[in-house]
């Protein structure tokens, strides 16, 4: 674009604006005399109401010594209705004090009106009335001793002021009034002539755009240089704008493709699905069909995380999300929620039965085995299903409803899928209650440790105690371990928990062995988190030292199971537990998979047979040969072996025929509180098979 033509400058044509800036300074001047003026009468009513205050205070500085509070009130009176004073108050120490007062206030007042009134202290409006007052001045009045003994305030009234600066004003604005009309005429059809119109023409240019917001037409450059050259610039912004709209067109487009679809998978995200779940809800009311919510998540997916990485689980991810699209219709979306948690919503449903045989052919397609990193693995999926309007009417009550009827099918055994029903929302809202008075009962204390007797089932020695949770609910009494154990380990809550009980269970202890007791080892129960953290020792070790419990009382239980999560990490942690002369006991032994090259390498010192192969005992020929080769395994790698869930005599006489002598169950004791567990080891005179009858758990 050309560049603009030379034209005048914009100061040339304020050459001219300089004559009537001559009426500009005509008024400054004037201005600048009013204030004079006002300034000058200031100043000497200021002298006058010092003068007065002197008067006043020579008049009445005797009669206030001689407490006369009538005559100097007579004095203030007088010098209110001469010289219209607004009003004057006067502070008398003296009297103050002989009325048991800061000061004894009294003065008079003139109002608007001309009216002269008697000062009240306790009416506020005359307060106000003084504040309002335009000046005013005060001076101390001191007695013959020196000592000051009250004090005058005079009140000044504008209305003198006043009168002398009306004149001077009115003269003023006569003066300036044609002065400025003529400026400000001159003023306005130079701007409007060289500057507004020139401007209106840019502006008119510019409003007239595309619907991408860009102006059709160049910008005219008309008018002084200052306004062309501003012309010239948005002319080549313009340009600039045109050739950039395509790149801020795909960038738009690129975040708009973010802000809805999942960053892994390419997939809608929870934003975008719960807004086309919205759209499909308002197209099923217009045509009367049901749409289908399905919550889908990944078996055991945290095991595939642990075990093979991040990476490889973000590829079983991306598997199974091309799988799902190869099966889905077209007008179904596929969302992903967050971590291995999948939503699809599948419109224009008829039947349930089409739902359902949808359901089976998702869980159809990911159980198919996949290979990553040269590993073949093997996931399943629950699904829960809800349906609209059957069973709500929004985007959450679907998505909510869904999500529980996802975990019902969890817990029914995985790899299925379950329809909603109002049970699931009582048992998630019971979930969810029970788990906020766990988190309560955590921070009062209402969880406690029970000790459950182990014996050498030979002499009837007693060898120890396992630390079992207990929980007294102050309002629903006894809580079973069986709700809230399993709440615990999957809200997180299960370390807290652990944490809690095994600092109760150590300090009992060294109590204990401080009294001349004997209470043994002490077994407590560990969940893997612990293991996942190397500094657990420290942990355990701070225990240890708070409670003033010995590292040779304690021994640790961790399940088979846990331990064949993460083998390699958890068998380093209990090494070093090991190395601080803490037991250690594989507990539940022969209800998981461990493999016996891990179980060779562990730092055990005791193998602890699960109660399910000790209940049908000595009648179920499976759970004899199992219990004989767990024993038989322990003696061979000269570990101690102990069975737990012993409740019959016949048990027990098993167990012992078998060479097992360390038993723990009911046939001897049911868990005891601390107070039941301390009889226990008291009461010498008693066996210990009649401590059942103590308070049970």
């Amino acid at each position: 674009m050309a560049a603009p033509h030379k034209a005048p400058s914009i100061y040339l044509l304020l050459i001219s604006i300089i004559l009537p800036t001559v009426f500009l300074t005509v008024a400054s001047s004037a201005a600048f005399d009013y204030f004079s003026a006002r300034q000058r009468i200031t100043q000497d009513m200021h002298a006058g109401i010092a003068q007065s205050l002197e008067t006043i205070r020579q008049n009445i500085t005797g009669q206030m010594e001689a407490y006369a509070a009538s005559e100097y009130e007579r004095v203030v009176a007088n010098e209110v209705e001469l010289y219209a004073n607004c009003g004057v108050r006067v502070e008398d120490y003296n009297l103050g004090r002989v009325l048991g007062q800061p000061s004894y206030t009294s003065g008079f007042l003139r109002l608007p009106d001309g009216q002269v009134l008697e000062l009240n202290p306790n009416d506020p409006q005359h307060w106000q009335h003084l504040e309002q007052c335009y000046y005013r001045d005060s001076t101390a009045i001191f007695g013959r001793n020196g000592e000051e003994i009250g004090r005058i305030t005079l009140y000044a009234s504008s209305a003198a002021i006043d009168a002398k600066m009306t004149a001077i004003i009115r003269d003023s604005l006569i003066n300036t009034l044609v002065i400025c009309t003529l400026m400000v005429l001159a003023l306005l059809l130079m701007t409007r002539r060289f500057i507004l119109a020139p401007l209106e023409r840019i502006i008119n240019t510019i409003r007239h755009t595309d619907k991408t917001g860009i102006p059709v037409n160049t910008v005219p450059d008309q008018g002084p240089r200052e306004v062309r050259t501003l012309a010239h610039s948005i002319n080549t912004m313009i340009t600039s704008i045109r050739a950039s709209r395509l790149d801020l067109q795909e960038q738009k487009d690129a975040l708009d493709y973010m802000a809805h679809h999942d960053a892994l998978t390419g997939l809608a995200n929870r934003t975008l699905f719960n807004d086309r779940l919205g759209h499909a809800i308002a197209h099923a009311v217009r045509h009367h069909q049901k749409v289908a919510v399905l919550f889908l998540d990944l078996d055991h997916f945290k095991t595939i995380n642990d075990s093979l990485g991040h990476t490889a689980g973000d590829k079983v991810l991306n598997i199974i999300t091309e799988r799902l699209r190869g099966i889905l219709r077209a007008e179904d979306t596929l969302a992903r929620q967050g971590g291995d948690e999948f939503t699809i919503l599948l419109e224009g449903q008829n039947s349930v039965e089409q739902v359902s045989a949808a359901a089976r052919k998702i869980l159809h397609t990911i159980s198919q085995p996949l290979r990553v990193e040269r590993t073949e693995v093997y996931i399943s999926g629950s699904i829960g299903i809800s349906l609209f309007p059957d069973h709500g009417n929004t985007v959450n009550d679907l998505l909510m409803q869904a999500d529980a009827a996802m975990y019902q099918a969890k817990s029914e055994g995985r790899s299925d899928y379950c329809y909603f029903s109002h049970d699931l929302t009582e048992q998630a809202l019971e979930r969810l209650s029970l788990e906020t008075q766990l988190r309560t009962g955590l921070e009062q204390g209402e969880l406690t440790p029970y000790f459950q007797a182990q014996v050498d089932a030979a002499t009837g020695q007693l060898l120890g105690f396992e630390a079992l949770a207990r929980w007294h609910h102050p309002t629903q009494g006894m809580i079973s371990p069986a709700r809230f154990i399993p709440l615990a380990e999957s809200t997180g809550l299960i370390h807290q928990l652990d944490l809690c009980i095994i600092r109760q269970a150590m300090t009992r202890f060294a109590q204990w062995y401080r009294q001349g007791l004997n209470p043994g080892i002490l077994s407590v129960n560990l969940t893997m988190r612990h293991f996942q953290h190397q500094a657990f020792l420290d942990t355990l070790q701070q225990l240890l030292a708070e409670t003033g419990c010995q590292a040779s009382w304690l021994q640790v239980e961790v399940t088979e199971s846990q331990l064949m999560a993460k083998p390699e990490a958890t068998i380093e942690v209990l090494r070093q537990i090991h190395d601080a002369g803490i037991r250690i006991a594989l507990d539940d032994f022969g209800t998981g998979y461990s493999s016996l090259s891990y179980l060779k390498r562990l730092p055990i010192t005791k193998l602890k047979i699960d109660q399910s192969f000790i209940r049908d005992l000595p009648h179920d020929e499976e759970d004899i040969s199992i219990t004989r080769a767990i024993i038989a395994l322990a003696n061979s790698l000269n570990l101690e072996i102990i069975a737990e869930g012993a409740e019959t005599a016949e048990q027990v006489a098993f167990l012992l025929s078998e060479g097992c002598h360390q038993i723990q169950g009911y046939y001897y004791a049911r868990p005891l509180p601390a107070d039941g567990a301390e009889v226990l080891m008291s009461d010498s005179s008693h066996t210990t098979r009649q401590a059942d009858q103590l308070q049970p758990s």
